[in-house]
């Protein structure tokens, strides 16, 4: 059996060296032998542009029956962010009728010579960009990257498709193949209140009661699709940690981010000018989640998840943890 992984670089894997790390990368070591565990995810990636890149075509070819197919997108998603990544990553979630539902709006394909007005509106509004044509034909570039004559745009208010059916083309697909789609929600971001628990807001898994993730189990529902919550887990795992501790599980935002694990690791954490980031996980803290993420199959009772927890071993595997080493002194935090 092979369990495709899509998503971007939360699930993604990384080198060695790296200190940065996906879920995606250990959960091979949970899967009993003679089973694959091919992972597609790709950091930046959002559920469009991986459709939008033939990465979903390239899954299309290759998955088969029996096959899992597990999905998280979310963070590249997020159009409560800034403009910047309007053009190639974000997706609207568009308006939710009167029970809090979001709509599923079929996507729309265009000209790749398309530009959507709202980024370029957006564009010439910003005063910190001087070279504005420079940035439009990186932006062209960008589209005519994509294989074939036309892409999915973004489109305000989800006209011209919303996140919820770009997940549901993931599901379909799966199915098609008589293979079994498994939704993943997206960990948390390591940002918190003031009374210790992960925050809400804009570029927070869309604010609004973190809107994405309510809109990735709506589709699961919808559609009879396993929804695995990594994010309600992570909120659990990440608030118990606290705010004063929870750099010692993320990646480093501002300084030397590759070396020996964990003593190099270690070693730039403790420096007065190292900054950790509050999206992506370092070693031991992209572990943990995989570890959730099993446990998470494990509980699971729908039928439809049987196959995958049939392959599901225990493993003594385990990531050397930093976190007895690292100083009291807490690093600085990007907030």
């Amino acid at each position: 059996m092979n369990i495709y992984l899509a998503g971007d670089s939360i699930v993604q894997d990384y080198t060695d060296e790296e200190f940065i790390a996906g879920w995606g990368q250990y959960l091979p070591y949970y899967i009993a032998s003679g089973n694959n565990v091919i992972n597609y995810a790709k950091g930046g990636r959002s559920s469009r542009l991986f459709i939008n890149e033939g990465r979903f075509d390239e899954l299309d070819r290759h998955i088969g029956k029996g096959d899992y197919l597990l999905i998280e997108f979310c963070h590249n998603d997020d159009a409560s962010k800034g403009y910047k990544t309007m053009f190639n990553r974000l997706v609207e979630l568009g308006e939710p009728d009167e029970d809090g539902r979001y709509p599923v709006i079929p996507g729309e394909r265009v000209s790749k010579d398309y530009i959507p007005e709202e980024y370029i509106h957006a564009l010439m509004e910003d005063d910190s960009i001087k070279d504005k044509e420079a940035v439009i034909r990186s932006v062209e570039a960008v589209n005519n990257s994509y294989p074939g004559d036309t892409y999915y745009p973004y489109s305000k208010d989800a006209t011209m498709g919303s996140y919820k059916w770009f997940i549901k083309q993931y599901i379909d697909m799966a199915r098609e193949h008589s293979a079994i789609p498994v939704l993943v929600t997206a960990p948390a971001r390591t940002q918190f209140t003031p009374d210790g628990k992960i925050e809400d807001g804009c570029g927070l898994h869309g604010g609004d009661n973190f809107s994405y993730i309510r809109a990735m189990k709506q589709i699961g529902e919808e559609t009879h699709t396993v929804v695995l919550d990594l994010f309600s887990y992570s909120v659990g795992l990440f608030e118990a940690i606290g705010r004063d501790n929870i750099h010692k599980y993320t990646s480093i935002k501002v300084g030397v981010n590759k070396g020996v694990w964990p003593d190099d690791f270690i070693k730039e954490l403790n420096k007065p000018d190292t900054v950790s980031e509050n999206t992506h996980f370092n070693k031991y803290g992209a572990w943990l989640l995989t570890k959730g993420l099993v446990k998470l199959i494990n509980e699971c009772e729908d039928k439809q998840i049987q196959g995958l927890k049939n392959v599901i071993k225990d493993s003594a595997f385990a990531v050397k943890s930093p976190v007895m080493c690292v100083s009291n002194e807490p690093c600085q935090t990007k907030e």
